[in-house]
């Protein structure tokens, strides 16, 4: 290869070593200037933000805001125009950048890129030539790229770019947390209007009354407020521009000082004085409502219910709502009852409602059942459904069942008609026999002949009310007049309640309820019991008696007169729930009527076993001292027993003890056989305690010396006693439960208000201390707890201060004391 090859291959060696040098150089030129672009933008950006956090934009109209905003984007888009026009580095200043980082005199970017004059030169000339290039290229290989270097100092001597950041950070700690709304002032370019410094804007949400929420006045900085949903929004002046976003809706108003909003849902407000809100609005939930308990049948045709209501604000109404289940034809639409709302604020909290079905025709039927709730708002809650048996009223004569039977397959499934029509007929057959009033046995055949041929819903209707008048007339002649007088006097005065009238109003209502009360017994009173016949009240120590009544609807007017009217709803919930539960033994039947003579003898019969068995442990002790201290006649110093005060004195002759032990077997003997097949597991007892007595009997005919063995079948007889008490009043106690249970749920509120108001009183008639019988453990002793709890302290201490006893029983007897 010639000389001449070998230097142009050199030359293009070098050309790309200059090439990717320049490249790099201009690269960093580049970098250099896009660098100082955006310190330029950014220290714009920061003066912008420093006068708007400081409040410019909303010192100022509209216009200026404009005007303003449009300078910095002038300034920021000149800037970056002015860049863009500078176009991409050149070639130029990338090789001067290349050589004033080379070291010495030699500037080998820019001397590269010479080249010979004159083209075939001498050898040596060219020889020369490619020494210098590559003097050339070992200096520019040597050369560094330095970095980026934008020399901000130099193109920003006044030092602007840390006056923006520090006018920013203190801007910032004066804008606190109005940085967003302040900042976006600059740009609110709505309200075309500037209001000068001497007008004023007022702005308020006012919530809905059902609220009970004050007014929300709008601060006088922006920011984000919460508002109730159908808040109205009212500003002033009237000619105020605003603007408005999203759920705020104008209303039309005759008023002319102000302007009114309707708020639906988030909104944004804009103020003609730069305020700027971010409104919430708080949504109104629909109401809760849902059973707390089962519903409770009462023995009138009345349904109790134990609900629970709850909402954000307040219940206005609520009412269950009945449906047939499976659908089809009736005669009437299922009943739909409001329920007395709860005594709390709103109408929240715990309730209890008696809905009145006795003279619904679905009374007895089943059906679905649901609770609704409506708020002031309109939004409505209900509860899960459930499926029950709507009550009915009891009616005890024959003819009058039968009759509102057929009036319930008549209303509820009208295809039946020539059904119920063959009913009719045959209760009206046999009239004299049957001692049909004639007026019945007339309506009788009327709605017979009702029933023939094609007719409307209307006529039928008719029908079914034409029946239950009839078995009305059968069941209560007037009582049914007093009963809806008396529900109409308890509603009036659960409405005045509520209303919150005066305290005349509510003695007057008290008053009606009183005298509604007293007739609606009276005529109670004289339907079960005949002309001339005696009225045990006293048979049922548990019954409530009209005093009993008197005294709750007293503490009523009392907790009305206190103000405390939740106390005194609670009063009229139990009172009703007594009311409704009331029965007479002839509705109760001949079965209910059979139930309460048998409770009455076992009531007499532990009575007297309760005396038998005192007296079989009085003669134990007696016989047990006999033992302990013989008499002493060969000295002519007979000795007596110590025992309580009115306790007989032991007897000296054994033959005493055993007569008194005959007369108690007796006694026993004869009370078993009162009971008969009644004593039921009691029996057994009884028949233990006989055979007891009967071998103490025994042990005392040889004398002093069977005092020992008596002793031990007296203790046998007296434990045999006391367990077939208890299982004589266990057994009463489940008798009468059964009773309750023959319709469901009957009497728990009359057992309330028994509880509170009644005489409280065990299987035998005496007073619990103020515990229900039915839990009351059987008391032989027949005294209340304290009492009885300071008899055994005596007997304990009276046994203790006899030293003969052994020293094992000494010990225990003083343990016992000591706890």
């Amino acid at each position: 290869m010639d000389v001449s090859s070998k230097n142009e291959n050199n030359a293009s060696k070098g050309l790309d070593v200059l090439e990717q040098a320049l490249r790099r150089s201009a690269l960093a030129i580049l970098s250099e200037r896009l660098l100082r672009l955006g310190a330029a933008l950014v220290t714009l950006a920061l003066f912008f933000v420093a006068l708007s956090w400081l409040g410019l934009w909303r010192a100022i109209p509209v216009e200026a805001r404009m005007a303003g905003v449009a300078l910095f984007g002038f300034l920021a888009l000149y800037l970056i125009a002015r860049e863009i026009a500078r176009g991409l580095p050149r070639r130029k200043a990338a090789a001067a950048r290349l050589d004033a980082a080379a070291d010495g005199p030699m500037k080998p970017a820019a001397s590269l890129d010479d080249t010979l004059a004159r083209q075939g030169a001498d050898p040596a000339t060219a020889a020369l030539w490619a020494l210098h290039r590559k003097r050339l290229e070992a200096a520019l290989a040597a050369t560094p790229v330095t970095r980026p270097r934008p020399r901000l100092p130099e193109r920003d001597p006044y030092a602007l770019r840390a006056l923006a950041l520090v006018a920013a950070i203190a801007a910032g700690f004066v804008a606190g947390d109005e940085k967003g709304a302040r900042l976006a002032a600059a740009f609110d370019w709505r309200a075309v209007h500037f209001l000068g410094p001497a007008q004023r804007i007022d702005a308020w949400f006012d919530p809905p009354a059902y609220t009970g929420r004050p007014p929300i006045v709008l601060a006088q900085e922006s920011g984000a407020v919460e508002a109730p949903v159908h808040s109205t929004l009212r500003l002033r002046p009237a000619e105020a521009n605003v603007s408005v976003d999203g759920g705020l809706a104008p209303i039309q108003t005759p008023d002319k000082k102000e302007r009114e909003f309707t708020l639906a849902g988030p909104a944004q407000l804009y103020l003609p004085d730069g305020r700027t809100f971010q409104v919430a609005a708080v949504p109104d939930r629909p109401p809760a409502i849902a059973l707390t308990g089962k519903p409770r049948n009462n023995a009138r045709g009345s349904m109790t219910l134990s609900y629970r209501a709850e909402d954000d604000y307040g219940v206005v109404s609520a009412e269950a709502v009945f449906t047939k289940p499976g659908g089809g034809r009736a005669l009437y639409e299922p009943p739909r009852l409001p329920l007395a709302l709860p005594a709390g604020a709103g109408g929240l909290g715990a309730g209890q409602a008696t809905l009145d079905l006795a003279d619904s025709p679905y009374a007895g039927a089943k059906a679905t059942m649901r609770l609704e709730a409506k708020d002031a708002a309109g939004n409505e809650g209900a509860s899960d459904a459930i499926e029950a048996i709507l009550p009915q009223r009891r009616f005890t004569k024959p003819l009058a069942r039968a009759l509102v039977e057929q009036r319930r397959i008549l209303a509820l499934d009208p295809e039946q008609r020539a059904n119920v029509r063959a009913a009719l007929e045959a209760l009206s057959i046999a009239p004299e026999v049957f001692e049909t009033p004639s007026s019945i046995y007339l309506g009788l055949r009327a709605a017979r002949r009702s029933l023939e041929g094609g007719r409307t819903d209307d006529e039928l209707r008719g029908v079914a009310d034409m029946l239950w008048a009839m078995a009305l007339s059968l069941e209560d002649g007037d009582t049914s007049q007093a009963e809806r007088d008396l529900r109409a006097a308890e509603q009036a005065l659960r409405e005045a309640m509520a209303r919150g009238v005066s305290e005349e109003e509510i003695a007057k209502r008290s008053q009606e309820l009183r005298a509604a009360l007293d007739k609606f017994l009276e005529q109670l009173g004289a339907r079960a019991h005949a002309p001339g016949e005696p009225r045990e009240s006293a048979g049922n120590p548990d019954s409530l008696t009209a005093d009993d009544l008197q005294s709750m609807l007293d503490d009523i007017e009392k907790a009305m007169r206190s103000g405390d009217m939740a106390e005194a709803q609670r009063l009229l919930d139990e009172l009703q729930d007594v009311m409704e539960n009331a029965q007479t033994a002839e509705e109760g039947g001949p079965q209910n009527a059979a139930r309460q003579k048998r409770q009455r003898e076992m009531q007499r019969a532990l009575g007297e076993l309760d005396q038998l068995a005192r007296e079989e442990q009085r003669l134990r002790d007696d016989t047990f001292q006999g033992m302990k201290n013989p008499s002493d006649d060969d000295a002519g110093k007979p000795q007596q027993r110590g025992g309580k005060k009115g306790q007989p004195q032991a007897a000296d002759d054994a033959s005493q003890e055993r007569q008194r032990q005959q007369a108690l077997r007796d006694k026993l003997e004869r009370q078993q056989d009162a009971l008969k097949g009644d004593a039921g597991e009691a029996g057994q007892e009884l028949d233990d305690a006989r055979k007891a007595m009967k071998e103490a009997e025994e042990a005392l005919k040889s004398g002093g010396e069977g005092r020992g063995k008596a002793v031990d079948a007296q203790g046998r007889a007296v434990e045999a006693l006391r367990k077939g008490a208890d299982k004589l009043a266990e057994q009463m106690r489940g008798e009468g439960q059964e009773g309750e249970e023959g319709q469901e749920g009957q009497g728990k509120g009359h057992g309330r208000a028994r509880g509170r108001y009644g005489q409280g009183r065990d299987p035998l008639g005496r007073s619990s201390g103020g515990q229900r019988a039915s839990r009351e453990k059987y008391d032989p002793l027949g005294l209340p707890p304290a009492q009885r709890a300071h008899r055994v302290q005596e007997e304990l201490r009276r046994r203790l201060g006899q030293p003969e006893r052994p020293a094992e029983e000494l010990d225990y007897l003083q343990r016992l004391l000591q706890r």
